[in-house]
């Protein structure tokens, strides 16, 4: 996994050696095993090996933190709320009367066994609703700089902002997510959840809206280039303004 720094701030070649000889036939041809085939495919969602045009601007986050999985869905909240709050408080001002946009968190909980986390590409996108129309958020990263993320047991929570463009709205409500993997470093996806929280947001606001969902589903791809996706549908809840 990627190596660098927390939130608060090889193959070696006898392996490859190895790999090598154990390919080599006896007449001294070699076969290209394919690793997938030797791992096994995992994915259990019906959507694995999607080639798909990301034709969007990228949505990075605000804030990422990882959390060890054995804090329970409340505790791991509840700290990442505080980081939030220090955030908002030193990063973004607002002394508009109306909504112009809007905060989102998104947390997912990888699984305990072996095998069970990954390094590959992990991206997300939201549908919300507005009583000015639809907005779908697309392309949104769930990797952060210098970050080791969707490690076994893991909590990683994320923040994230967006708006209906050129319009201030007075409710949203998350009608939609979905999740995506790319390639054949398999993941398992114990917990995934969209939500907003109105101490998040710059403008006084009232309400919850969600989806909460715990898929316990493998992602995975026969191609490097491919995309696996676990979505749900039926958020509850509106966020007014």
């Amino acid at each position: 996994m990627k190596k660098g720094g927390n939130f608060i701030g090889v193959v070696g070649v006898a392996s490859f050696m190895f790999c090598i000889a154990s390919c080599e036939q006896p007449d001294g041809g070699t076969d290209f095993i394919n690793t997938n085939e030797q791992a096994g495919f995992m994915s259990t969602t019906g959507n694995s090996n999607q080639i798909l045009e990301n034709k969007f601007e990228a949505q990075l986050p605000l804030l990422h933190m990882k959390l060890n999985g054995d804090l329970s869905e409340e505790e791991a909240a509840a700290r990442f709320d505080e980081v939030v709050a220090e955030y908002m408080k030193n990063n973004e001002k607002s002394d508009k009367a109306v909504s112009t946009e809007w905060y989102y968190r998104i947390a997912t909980l990888t699984g305990t066994q072996a095998g069970n986390g990954t390094d590959g590409n992990v991206r997300a996108s939201v549908y919300f609703y507005t009583d000015k129309g639809a907005h779908n958020a697309k392309n949104i990263v769930l990797d952060y700089p210098d970050i080791d993320e969707r490690e076994l047991g893991k909590w990683d929570y994320y923040l994230f902002k967006t708006a209906f463009p050129n319009q201030a709205v007075s409710w949203v409500k998350v009608g939609a997510s979905n999740i995506q993997l790319q390639g054949t470093d398999a993941w398992f996806v114990k917990q995934f959840h969209t939500y907003m929280v109105t101490s998040d947001q710059t403008v006084p606001a009232s309400g919850t809206t969600n989806i909460y969902t715990f898929p316990n589903v493998w992602l995975d791809n026969n191609c490097a280039d491919c995309w696996d996706t676990y979505q749900r549908r039926g958020g509850y809840g509106k966020l007014e303004f």
